[in-house]
């Protein structure tokens, strides 16, 4: 296995709480192999909620119009956040934007000029939600499938950094995973 594929397990293995043996690592070749292998690893249930991806941006664009009072149209997942927190009282509305969302992970603005670092726009609230969520679900194991298949679909979209593919493509082949 490559470093690639190697961080890849390791975000999939911290992410749920769970090891994933060498062997077993090396035969999943395609996100359907992983994702059915950590629904078994963590017992998840066939049982049906609202997407998660869904769930976190709700909760995201209601914590940002709370603090912003921006009209819930206007937040969008490509919306920027420097538009939404303006310069004069950005750091007092950033830290109360962290309390209400309950993302006190979010860094706290101390530091450097800019709004965040690596968090530019709202999608990237939701990614940060949505680890947030599956934490949670990890100490309560209380996973369904569909959570499972997408926090996996989510790792693999961050680690490899590609927005859309099958659950059947391949890693090496179709992902280009070394």
């Amino acid at each position: 296995m490559g470093l690639d594929s190697v961080e890849l397990v390791i975000a999939v293995e911290d992410t749920f709480g769970i090891s994933i043996p060498d062997r077993e690592a090396a035969a999943m070749i395609t996100p359907a192999l992983l994702i059915s292998y950590v629904q078994r690893a963590v017992s998840s249930k066939p049982i049906s909620r609202p997407c998660l991806s869904q769930r976190a941006f709700h909760h995201i664009r209601a914590s940002l119009c709370e603090v912003t009072k921006c009209p819930v149209e206007e937040i969008r997942l490509e919306t920027r956040l420097n538009d939404l927190f303006p310069k004069n009282d950005r750091r007092q509305r950033w830290d109360e934007f962290r309390s209400v969302s309950g993302l006190q992970s979010l860094p706290n603005l101390t530091f450097g000029r800019g709004i965040l670092f690596l968090t530019k726009r709202v999608k990237d609230l939701v990614s940060r939600e949505i680890y947030a969520m599956a934490e949670i679900l990890r100490v309560t194991d209380t996973w369904s499938d569909q959570e499972v298949r997408s926090v996996v679909r989510h790792i693999i979209s961050e680690q490899l950094d590609i927005k859309r593919f099958n659950d059947s493509d391949e890693f090496v082949r179709d992902l280009g995973l070394d």
